[in-house]
């Protein structure tokens, strides 16, 4: 009785010390009321009485298999003898194996085959024998650590001359699962995190960097779940990238990863890897559980990008840079005031800034190690990128790296740009800051032009910028056009997609010697110059040619006007405007000379030709937006507002296009707005 005695404690002992550190053993004690079924009296009354008991198993949940278990048992049952005061005591130690599944969630059937050895004792001695015993039971799980449950068992304890005891013994009543009561998470959890990339840091908030697969593996619903991410260095703290209400019970989920990178992780240089982890917190059963999970994160340099998503490269177009806008507005500031005022702003400031990278000596080197022609066919292959303020100290750049740092320069004074992708090959394009009707009448011919709904596009073709800009000009429109007309092109609004792939710029100590302003306005004049010959010249000659055969009909002189006025000859203009003004007064003519003299400047000569225009024709909207403006330089706010109110009759669009004027108040804001004196819109009426 002694040696069992110390076999059952010691069996007590280790198996509640192995059931505190696996989740897969759980040591389940339940009481029990046996009831004898055998053997019986000569006299057929039963041997034993019903009685009791306890019993103290260990099950061990098999690794390969969701539904089989393995067990040990010591069963402690007294069974009171029939009519008599003594009492047989059953001491058994035994193993076997079973099987569990789970209908629905929190319910258990399981069933069990196991054998062993007993010890019988009563007063009269003891007796030592096999026994098999088979079980059932039904349980709900309250909570990780505990069951309600009820079960049978049916045992059979063997002898030599027949069974000592069959009966069946019925729990019902509270399973405590000690191992389940510090078991771990039992969430499949695999975690992929994709290459990281520097540039995009602030993309990855809502955007994702990876994903995690999880299937709960619990035995029933889990809820509140929540999901973070952290990266100790380049983290302020974990990511919380999703939060569940519940996770039923199998169900399988791929969840994308979120995280919200700090700015520490621009300073890589080279790619590297670092430690990650993915935690998972929720509610099981009134229990909280949680787990970590690690994970690698590769990270690249900050220069690196793939061109799966050509509008990423958006994201280097850093027109805030100090040197980008030091350079930018320098020579937008140096042209501003030349004489030569062809097409508009936009037109003239582009075209300096190419002619001032050309200047400075911005070379199209192809890098052998990235070429743009071969990487953007693998949308997987990393491409080294430059930042503008890295292309301006090298000098020398890709395709990709001149047309960030062109675009970059414009956008820096205000122009905004657009890039144009063809097989293999990426370059750009400015907004002309002109309506598509207003670039028709302008441009004799728009073939070198993108035009869109609302907006006139000039094609750049950046690696050209040894050749200057109308080269440059000519090629990109010619690729366009044939890239275009088979589907192969591409066209991303840089603004557009600065909405996705925000721009992130970094200081660089290196210093931009700005290139020699005198050489600039030089290039700048030889190439407008060149270009008003190559517009006006045979188009000024054919109105020449139809004026000669209409007799010198002044409606030709106003339209050999308009073209001067057009391309920045004001003088000429203005002797052709004013030759027809000898004959009569003409309201496009008047019109037309109001501009002229708004644009030089000379606010009185330029408010009498519009009110003498409006004279003639009360409604004119050219002439009211004229008084506007001129009234608005010379701070006669009362005539902008009553001159605006009337255009607001004539015509709603152009009054709300030049509300800014209005407002009686000359406040910076709007000031800032009519800086630049522009005139798109000349009168060009058909017939006197």
């Amino acid at each position: 009785m002694k040696k069992v005695f110390i076999i059952f404690i010691l069996f007590i002992v280790s198996v509640f010390s192995w059931a505190q550190i696996t989740s897969d053993f759980s040591l389940v004690a339940s009481p029990l009321v046996n009831i004898p079924i055998g053997p019986s009296l000569d006299n057929g009354t039963p041997l034993y009485t019903i009685g009791g008991g306890f019993s103290i198993k260990g099950e061990y949940q098999l690794p390969f298999s969701d539904y089989l278990f393995a067990q040990g048992a010591v069963d402690f049952d007294l069974l009171p003898v029939s009519d008599t005061s003594d009492t047989l005591t059953i001491i058994s130690v035994g193993a076997g194996a079973g099987v569990r599944f789970s209908p629905i969630p929190r319910f258990t059937i399981k069933g069990a085959g196991s054998g062993g050895i007993y010890m019988g004792i009563v007063e009269a001695g003891s007796v030592r024998n096999p026994f098999f015993a088979v079980s059932a039971d039904f349980s709900y799980l309250l909570s990780p650590s505990m069951n309600i449950g009820l079960g049978a068992v049916y045992k059979h304890n063997l002898s030599p001359d027949g069974a000592v005891y069959q009966g069946i013994g019925v729990s019902l009543g509270i399973t405590y699962n000690i191992g389940a009561g510090n078991k771990r998470s039992e969430l499949y959890v695999e975690p992929v995190i994709n290459p990281v990339f520097p540039l995009f840091f602030s993309y990855y908030d809502t955007n994702p960097a990876g994903k995690v697969t999880v299937v709960n593996n619990e035995r029933g619903s889990i809820q509140n779940v929540k999901f973070s991410f952290y990266v100790k260095q380049y983290m302020d703290q974990p990511k919380l990238f999703a939060e569940l209400d519940s996770i039923k019970e199998g169900e399988s989920l791929d969840i994308p990863v979120y995280a919200l990178f700090t700015d520490n992780i621009f300073s890589i240089t080279e790619g590297t890897k670092v430690a990650g982890e993915i935690r998972v917190e929720y509610s099981y059963i009134g229990k909280e559980m949680s787990d970590s999970h690690p994970v690698t994160v590769t990270i690249n340099n900050r220069n690196a990008m793939t061109w799966d998503d050509d509008r990423k490269a958006a994201a280097f177009v850093t027109s805030k840079d100090p040197l980008v806008l030091s350079f930018a507005k320098n020579i937008a500031g140096s042209i501003r005031s030349h004489e030569l005022r062809a097409i508009n702003t936009n037109f003239r400031t582009a075209l300096a800034i190419f002619e001032a990278m050309k200047v400075y000596g911005i070379g199209y080197v192809i890098d052998p190690a990235t070429p743009y022609s071969k990487l953007s066919e693998n949308t997987s292959s990393v491409d080294f990128v430059q930042f503008p303020n890295q292309t301006l100290a090298y000098k020398a750049g890709d395709c990709d790296d001149i047309a960030i740092l062109y675009s970059s320069l414009l956008e820096a004074v205000g122009i905004e740009t657009a890039f144009i992708t063809a097989p293999g090959h990426i370059y750009m394009a400015f907004n002309l800051g002109m309506s598509p009707d207003s670039a028709k009448k302008l441009f004799d011919n728009t073939k070198d032009l993108i035009l869109t709904e609302d907006k006139t596009w000039i094609p750049i073709e950046i690696t050209l910028v040894k050749d200057g800009f109308l080269k440059a000009w000519q090629i990109g429109a010619k690729e366009w056009r044939e890239t275009n007309k088979n589907g192969t092109s591409g066209f991303f609004n840089v603004r557009e997609a600065w909405e996705i792939y925000e721009p992130v710029g970094f200081s660089q100590s290196s210093t931009v010697i700005l290139p020699d302003s005198d050489k600039v306005i030089t290039q700048y004049k030889t190439v407008i110059d060149k270009f008003i010959n190559r517009e006006v010249g045979p188009r000024a000659d054919a109105i020449k040619e139809e004026m000669r055969r209409n007799r010198n009909n002044p409606r030709y002189n106003n339209k050999l006007g308009v073209l001067y006025a057009q391309f920045g000859l004001y003088d000429k203009a203005a002797v052709e405007f004013k030759t027809v003004l000898r004959s009569r007064d003409y309201v496009p003519a008047l019109v037309n000379l109001g501009n002229i003299y708004y644009l030089k400047d000379e606010m009185s000569e330029s408010l009498d030709y519009y009110k003498r225009a409006l004279f003639m024709d009360s409604g004119n909207t050219k002439a009211l937006l004229g008084v506007a403006r001129v009234s608005y330089e010379i701070n006669d706010y009362s005539t902008v507002n009553s001159s605006l109110a009337k255009l607001e009759n004539e015509s709603p669009e152009i009054a709300a296009r030049f509300s800014y004027l209005g407002s009686g108040t000359s406040d910076s804001g709007r000031a800032s707005q009519v800086l630049v004196k522009e005139v798109s819109d000349w009168d060009e009426e058909e017939e006197l």
